[in-house]
C-alpha cells in the first residue's frame, strides 16, 4: 500500500504548534521556577489643566533703568564717599572733589576766560577799523569827484563867455559892414570904419580860436568825467564786495570770538559753583551700580562718577535670533523666570526691538527690550532671565505631553491602564500645541492618568 506524502500546508501547521508547545513549555518552566526577565516599564503622564503658551523664547539679562552722575565740569576726585552695590537717596553725597586741584582749574579757567576777551575785543577792533578805512576810501573818491566836477563846470562857463564875445564881435562886424556899406562912395568915415572892421574881424578870429580851445578842453574834461564815473562806479562795486566779504568775515569772527567768550565764562561759572559746593550729589532714589571715582583720577564727561539704578523700574533684555525678530512686536504680552526664582513665573511686555544687529553674535540676534509688571520679588540688576514672547495663548484648557500621545491610521490615540492591568488603546482629539504639550479637546479628562510602555 503505498505512502501519501504530507501537503506543505500539513508541514507548516505542525511546525508552527510545534513551536507554540515548545514556546508554552518554556514559559511554563521558567515561571514556575521564578523567571528573572524584567516587567515592561510604563511611564505615567497626568491629563491636567493650565495654560499653553507658544512664542519666540531666549535668555537674557534684567536690568535696572538707570541714571548717571557726574560733575558739571571736569574735577579732579578728592573722596568717593559711597560704594557700588549700596543703596542712596536722592541728595545724598556720592564724591567730593579735590579742592587744591579745583582751584587751580578755576584760575586756569578764568585765564582763558581773559584771553577769550581780549581776542574778542581785537576782532571787534578789527571790524571797525576796517568801516573806518572803507569810509576814508569812500571820501577820498569823493573829493577827486568833486575836484573833476569843479574844473568841468568852469570849462563850461569860459565855452559860455567866450560863445558870447564871439557873438558880440560878430554882431559888430555885421554892424560896421552895414554902415561901410550906407557910405557914399570916397566919405572920408570910410576909412576909420575900415580900420575899425580889421579891427574887429581880428578879435573875433583870436575869440573864436579861445572858443575852441575852451570847447576842446570842455569835452576833455566831459570825457575825463564819464570815465572817472564809470571807473568809480566798478571800484564802488568791487568796494562793496570787498566790504561785505571782509564784513561777513569780520562778523564771524566776532561771532566765533562771543563763542569762545560764553563757553569760557560757562566754564568758570561751572568750576565756581562746584568750588562753591564741591560734592556730587545723587539726583535719584536707587542703587549704585557702579562707581568710577578713584582718589586723584580725573572725571570725564563720557563717563559718569557713578550710575543709579533704579529697582522700581526694571526692563529684561533678550537677544532674538534674526530668524524670529520679524515675529516680535511692541506690546507683545511677555512670560519670563529668573534663574534666582527657579520655575516663578513673571509678565511683562515688549517694550521696544533694536534693529542694528549684536556685534559679533552668531547666530545674528538683535536685542529685545521687554517691561517688567509689577511684582513683590526682590528682582536685582544683572539676574539672569529665561524669556518667552507670547505669539499665541490658550489659557485654562486641558493639557497632555505629546510623549503621551501616538498616530495610528491618521487619528490620535493615547494607553489607559484598565483596571486588570491590561492596557487599552482611547482615541482622542487634540487643538493647540506648543510642540511639548497638546490641548486635549476630546476623549480624556482632567484628572486621566495616560501611559506610555518603555
Amino acid at each position: 500500500m503505498k505512502v501519501k506524502k504530507p501537503s506543505k500546508k500539513m508541514i507548516v501547521a505542525l511546525a508552527i504548534v510545534i513551536a507554540g508547545i515548545s514556546i508554552a513549555s518554556y514559559f511554563g518552566v521558567t515561571n514556575a521556577a521564578g523567571s528573572d526577565l524584567p516587567e515592561t516599564i510604563l511611564r505615567e503622564y497626568p491629563v491636567t489643566r493650565g495654560d499653553i503658551t507658544a512664542g519666540v523664547s531666549g535668555q537674557g539679562v534684567l536690568h535696572y533703568d538707570s541714571t548717571p552722575q557726574n560733575f558739571s565740569d571736569v574735577v579732579t576726585i578728592g573722596e568717593a564717599l559711597v560704594k557700588a552695590g549700596q543703596t542712596v537717596k536722592a541728595g545724598d553725597k556720592l564724591a567730593v572733589a579735590d579742592e587744591k586741584k579745583l582751584n587751580e582749574a578755576v584760575e586756569a579757567a578764568q585765564s582763558e576766560l581773559e584771553k577769550a576777551r581780549i581776542a574778542l575785543k581785537q576782532a571787534k577792533s578789527a571790524k571797525t577799523l576796517g568801516e573806518l578805512n572803507a569810509q576814508k576810501e569812500a571820501a577820498s573818491q569823493d573829493a577827486g569827484s568833486a575836484e573833476t566836477d569843479g574844473q568841468l563846470t568852469q570849462a563850461k562857463n569860459a565855452v559860455d563867455s567866450l560863445q558870447q564875445k564871439v557873438d558880440s564881435l560878430t554882431s559888430q562886424v555885421g554892424e560896421l559892414d552895414a554902415q561901410i556899406a550906407a557910405l557914399p562912395e570916397g566919405d572920408p568915415q570910410s576909412a576909420e570904419l575900415n580900420a575899425r572892421h580889421e579891427a574887429l574881424l581880428t578879435e573875433l578870429e583870436a575869440a573864436r580860436q579861445e572858443l575852441e580851445s575852451a570847447q576842446q578842453n570842455r569835452s576833455s574834461l566831459e570825457d575825463a568825467k564819464s570815465r572817472q564815473e564809470e571807473a568809480q562806479a566798478k571800484n564802488e562795486a568791487i568796494d562793496k564786495k570787498i566790504a561785505g566779504a571782509n564784513s561777513g568775515s569780520l562778523s564771524s569772527a566776532i561771532d566765533l570770538a562771543q563763542l569762545d567768550v560764553d563757553a569760557a565764562q560757562k566754564k568758570v561759572d561751572q568750576l565756581q559753583q562746584i568750588k562753591d559746593d564741591p560734592y556730587l550729589y545723587a539726583s535719584t532714589d536707587g542703587v549704585v551700580l557702579s562707581l568710577d571715582a578713584a582718589a586723584g583720577a580725573e572725571t570725564k564727561p563720557e563717563s559718569p562718577v557713578a550710575v543709579i539704578g533704579d529697582p522700581n523700574a526694571k526692563t529684561v533684555v533678550v537677544p532674538i535670533s534674526q530668524s524670529d525678530i520679524g515675529k516680535i512686536e511692541e506690546g507683545q504680552a511677555v512670560e519670563f523666570t529668573l534663574d534666582a526664582f527657579g520655575d516663578q513665573k513673571f509678565t511683562g511686555k515688549v517694550l521696544s526691538r533694536n534693529l542694528v544687529p549684536i556685534k559679533d553674535s552668531n547666530p545674528i540676534s538683535y536685542n529685545v527690550t521687554i517691561t517688567v509688571d509689577p511684582n513683590e520679588a526682590e528682582m536685582l540688576d544683572g539676574m539672569s532671565a529665561n524669556a518667552t514672547i507670547v505669539l499665541k495663548q490658550q489659557k485654562d484648557v486641558l493639557q497632555l505631553s505629546n510623549k503621551a500621545i501616538f498616530v495610528h491610521e491618521g487619528k490620535q490615540y493615547v494607553k489607559m491602564k484598565n483596571d486588570d492591568g491590561t492596557l487599552r488603546d482611547v482615541e482622542i482629539q487634540t487643538g493647540f500645541s506648543d510642540g511639548k504639550v497638546s490641548e486635549i479637546t476630546g476623549g480624556l479628562s482632567e484628572g486621566d492618568t495616560v501611559v506610555v510602555e518603555g
